[in-house]
């Protein structure tokens, strides 16, 4: 695990926390008894801060950066499930059930975290039901997420679901979509299949004018076709 231990003034840890939903409800007060206790670390971009299988218990909310969640089979194939960035959390599972963790986390760019320690979370949890409420909600919308990502790769094609990708990744940037930087390797490792297949994709719908792409970003010109 690469990192170094960050300085980031309390102030700053108090502000990611309020803007994290996980801490939504919490008063001012305990937000920065919570931040007086917690650590931070800086990772470099192509961390891995988290294996799958791992026995730590600790939560982590990202102050800055972007790291992607993804999942191994025993053969090295890899699956990315979700992009995380400022303000959002994950590990919640860890110190709530005392499982390994359930999939590897990995920095895209450098990136800061907090770190939360089991003892300090469970005792917020039980003496703050709003949290308990939030961790509910929390769980309820990965189960969400999960069961759609499972979905996407048991019943959509592989055009479909780079579709899905796109416009996941995409914003409104005056009257067009533009995806956030994603390399055609990005985007095969999201809808588990090969960069080739992808490159055709992304080729023809280039070719039809529904795409632009402009280093690594791909805007969507008309909307996308339902099938390739």
């Amino acid at each position: 695990m690469e990192y170094t231990t960050a300085t980031d003034s309390l102030e700053k840890v108090i502000e990611t926390l309020n803007k994290a939903a996980l801490f939504q409800g919490l008063d001012d007060e305990d937000i920065r008894q919570v931040a007086s206790q917690v650590s931070t670390r800086q990772f470099n971009k192509n961390s891995l801060v988290v294996s799958q299988g791992d026995e730590t218990d600790s939560l982590y909310v990202i102050i800055e950066g972007k790291v992607d969640v993804f999942l191994q089979n025993d053969k090295g194939k890899e699956i990315i499930i979700n992009t995380l960035t400022d303000t959002d959390s994950f590990g919640e599972l860890a110190p709530l059930g005392g499982i390994p963790r359930q999939a590897s986390i990995i920095t895209t760019e450098p990136t800061t975290l907090v770190v939360i320690s089991r003892q300090l979370f469970m005792d917020t949890l039980l003496s703050k039901p709003a949290i308990s409420m939030r961790i509910i909600n929390r769980l309820v919308a990965l189960i969400q997420d999960l069961t759609e990502e499972v979905s996407s790769l048991a019943l959509e094609d592989v055009y479909n679901r780079v579709v899905r990708v796109l416009y996941k990744h995409a914003e409104e940037i005056g009257d067009k979509l533009v995806t956030e930087k994603l390399t055609q390797q990005d985007i095969a490792l999201r809808v588990g299949a090969t960069r080739e297949m992808v490159h055709r994709i992304l080729k023809e719908l280039k070719t039809g004018g529904y795409i632009s792409i402009e280093g690594k970003h791909i805007t969507i010109e008309k909307k996308l076709p339902p099938g390739w």
